[in-house]
Formats: structure tokens, C-alpha cells, sequence
């Protein structure tokens, strides 16, 4: 598997999560991921992604 396409435990580890807290959020739509023959696959970019922009997010809301 290349190194930006991770399973779940991976992106698990990655986020520094549980597995099923993985679970929940990728299923409620908070964490983009997409099912590959009924397994769950997450890109490494689009992860680390979405922490840039909760991060920017987060400083724009205190700056207002």
C-alpha cells in the first residue's frame, strides 16, 4: 500500500485516535475517507489537509 493511502488502523495511528473513533467520525462525515471493497482508505494529504484548515478556521474565530 503507498505510504499516502492508509487502512484504517493506519490513519488510526496517524490522527492518534482508536480505531473506533475512526469508525464513527469517517461514518458521521468528519474525516473524508472512501470504501474500497468494503474497507475504509484515507489519503495521508487529504488528512493532514483538513487539520490545516480546522487549524486556520480556529484562529480566524478568535481573531472575530
Amino acid at each position: 500500500m503507498p505510504d499516502d493511502i492508509m487502512d484504517i488502523r493506519n490513519a488510526a495511528k496517524f490522527l492518534q485516535i482508536k480505531e473506533r473513533t475512526l469508525y464513527r467520525l469517517v461514518g458521521e462525515g468528519e474525516i473524508p475517507g472512501i470504501k474500497v471493497g468494503g474497507q475504509w482508505r484515507f489519503s495521508k494529504k487529504c488528512l493532514e489537509e483538513m487539520f490545516s484548515k480546522t487549524s486556520v478556521q480556529a484562529v480566524k474565530e478568535k481573531v472575530v
